[in-house]
């Protein structure tokens, strides 16, 4: 009588509604983005949902979806419309049959998601949104037919390009004020497409046996600023200020056993890369100086900046 007695207290106090929840702990990163709403945030696609993470606060899930992100984009003209691509939860994958999501789409910022396109047959690791055509999604995909492929913003139809001279793609970027221009990381350098995909041929300045693990280009407002992260003593995330044309390092380079797994670029500076250890840092100035915001998939403890 005294143990129900006591958890009936409990309940009408509103005691165990109040307990705070676990922080969100981060695993396996698959793609990076400020938050086109909120500059100061950051979107991370992860192995098991988006999450959104804010300097000093603990990461937070956005929406209630579980899906593995493996690609994940967001486009600067419509703040709210997200893109992504991966694998669905269990739940998901019983209820409907298939491993392989295609491409999805979000228009509320991260909070549902409805496939538009190849439910089923793709699993895009790699997606890039571009203002050419009207409004286009780049993707690779390892799963079904493999390879590059161009899909309408608009329509939604879907083309599986040539691609000639491209393979082993790990990232992709497009120009936002050469609509026409791609980027893509792969195991063997960075590669360049000016024809919306159809070509590609080798970055100068870049390695070419080198991998290139991660890529992007600036926003609307900052035309030719990219950065790329080579996986190679003495480059690491470099950075063109020429839509690149020419290439410095910035100075950031991982530990050993780990890479830069995504970089994604803000306004007035703004830099932010994630690792494959589940750790985000960012800078304010273009790379020069760095503060933790994950380590190793949770709030650091301390916040202390890396400077070059």
């Amino acid at each position: 009588m005294r143990l129900v007695s006591a958890l009936t207290t409990v309940l009408l106090t509103g005691t165990l509604a109040s307990a705070q929840p676990e922080p969100v702990a981060v695993h396996h990163i698959h793609g990076l983005s400020f938050d086109p709403r909120e500059p100061g945030a950051l979107l991370v696609a992860t192995h098991t949902g988006l999450v959104r993470v804010r300097l000093g606060a603990n990461p937070e899930w956005v929406g209630a979806n579980r899906f593995d992100l493996m690609g994940f984009t967001v486009t600067p003209v419509d703040p709210g419309t997200l893109y992504a691509s991966g694998h669905p939860d269990l739940v998901t994958y019983r209820r409907e049959g298939h491993g392989n999501l295609g491409l999805l789409l979000s228009r509320d910022g991260g909070r549902t998601w409805e496939g538009v396109a190849l439910k089923g047959q793709t699993d895009f690791h790699a997606l890039a949104y571009s203002a050419g055509g009207g409004g286009e999604l780049f993707g690779w995909s390892v799963a079904g037919q493999t390879g590059l492929y161009r899909i309408s913003s608009k329509a939604w139809a879907v083309e599986r390009l040539p691609a000639r001279g491209l393979g082993d793609v790990l990232a992709l970027a497009a120009s936002h004020d050469l609509p026409s221009q791609l980027l893509a990381g792969t195991a063997a350098g960075l590669l360049l497409s000016q024809d919306r995909g159809v070509t590609w041929r080798p970055v100068a300045g870049i390695p070419r046996d080198a991998p290139v693990t991660a890529v992007a280009c600036s926003p609307v407002a900052e035309k030719g600023r990219i950065y790329a992260y080579v996986a190679r003593n003495g480059y690491g995330l470099m950075r063109s200020g020429d839509a690149g044309a020419t290439w410095r390092p910035t100075g950031l380079s991982v530990m050993p056993n780990e890479s830069v797994i995504a970089v994604a670029l803000g306004p007035g500076g703004k830099v932010a890369v994630a690792t494959t250890a589940a750790s985000v840092l960012v800078s304010d100035d273009g790379g020069k100086s760095w503060r933790p915001v994950l380590d190793r998939g949770r709030r650091p403890k301390q916040a202390e900046t890396r400077e070059k």
